[in-house]
């Protein structure tokens, strides 16, 4: 098998019982999570719009959560949370 030239760099982490924010500083416009453990994590982001400010949704057990921003913009306030017992598997594309 051939190997394909990637355009895009690859961020990958593991977020373990702490908290990782994206700041616009990672230069990413895609992020994808997935809750590899039976502890949910969650995902929040950083501004209000129409007067309602962001709140955290949860990611659980075998369940993905994915960002993208449109256009030439990278993904900024970006909060992903793993509490204790909680292992979340962080790609990203920049």
């Amino acid at each position: 098998m051939a190997d394909l030239p990637i355009s895009q760099q690859v961020f990958t982490t593991t977020v373990d019982t702490s908290t990782l924010v994206i700041t616009a500083s990672f230069n990413l416009t895609k992020i994808s999570i997935y809750n590899a453990t039976g502890v949910t994590g969650t995902v929040r982001g950083s501004i209000t719009t129409g007067g309602i400010a962001s709140t955290a949704i949860n990611v659980g057990e075998n369940e993905s959560f994915n960002v993208t921003s449109e256009g030439a913009s990278v993904i900024d306030g970006l909060t992903i949370t793993a509490p204790a017992g909680c292992t979340l598997n962080i790609v990203g594309l920049g």
